[in-house]
């Protein structure tokens, strides 16, 4: 656990605490380490070869994206990254243009980076840091109206997916989050010691639940559905709750005083806007 204020709670970076790096980089990894993040969370999308990439969309962002040369791209959903070969994708510019949400956060030209890369510089920068070995939660990006357009199906997207976990060896830290209830099905299936996540943003914690088919290791609600009766009522299933991603310190405050030890988060306590 890491201290966040005056708390001992378990702490996701999300997107490698994109409020004071470019989002998704493995500078941001690197630096969210080295904030004592005990989790990295991320996203993955699929390049048209198949490459898994770090992308919390799975087309290119406006907001923090230009091209190869240094030039905004258009507004709206781009390029699908699944139309784009990685050789191609890796010359887009995702760290020099600053997110207009997030003026604490230090720019500098980056790249979309491979799941399998940000994974090795990440092990190599803990080991030689002395950092313990953080734990990956990863978002498959899924949805049914993306399925073979802008993002694989899932049984090729999680088969994909976990070969590059699986050759890396890091199995064991792994939580596989999804809004998508059909990711999760695959992999509870295929990979039954793999840890699995539910995010939601609506709904009660029994209508959420009764969509699987077997029992979550985690429940990821938006803040505004966390009350007491939930946390009681995850701890009675063995379920662990997590806040999903907040940086409002009066939401993060109420959550842990209900007893609620894991938060997603886009800042450290000590940045927090």
């Amino acid at each position: 656990m890491a201290s966040y204020g005056q708390i001992d709670t378990v702490i996701y970076a999300h997107r490698g605490f994109r409020g004071l790096m470019p989002e998704s980089t493995v500078a941001a990894m690197k630096n969210a380490i080295d904030l004592g993040a005990d989790v990295l969370e991320m996203d993955v999308a699929f390049t048209q070869d198949k490459q898994a990439v770090i992308s919390h969309d799975p087309w290119l962002d406006h907001l923090i994206t230009l091209d190869a040369a240094g030039q905004e791209i258009p507004a709206g959903k781009g390029l699908p990254i699944l139309t784009i070969p990685y050789a191609q994708l890796e010359k887009y510019d995702v760290g020099s243009k600053q997110h207009k949400d997030f003026p604490k956060q230090k720019n500098f030209k980056a790249h979309i980076p491979r799941l399998a890369d940000l994974i090795d510089s990440v092990e190599v920068y803990s080991a030689r840091t002395g950092a313990k070995k953080p734990w990956y939660s990863i978002e498959t990006k899924t949805s049914k109206g993306r399925d073979n357009i802008s993002q694989l199906a899932p049984e090729e997207y999680v088969a994909l997916l976990m070969k590059v976990i699986l050759a890396k060896k890091i199995q064991d830290r792994v939580i596989i989050q999804s809004f998508d209830e059909r990711t999760l099905e695959i992999v509870h299936r295929d990979y039954p010691a793999v840890k699995t996540m539910l995010n939601v943003n609506k709904g009660s914690l029994a209508e959420n639940l009764s969509r699987l088919s077997f029992k979550l290791d985690y429940y990821a609600p938006v803040p505004k559905l966390i009350d007491a009766a939930l946390v009681a009522r995850c701890k009675e299933l063995g379920i662990k709750l997590l806040c999903g991603n907040t940086n409002d310190k009066a939401e993060i405050d109420r959550v842990f005083a209900l007893g609620v030890e894991e938060l997603c988060t886009d800042y450290p306590y000590t940045h927090l806007p």
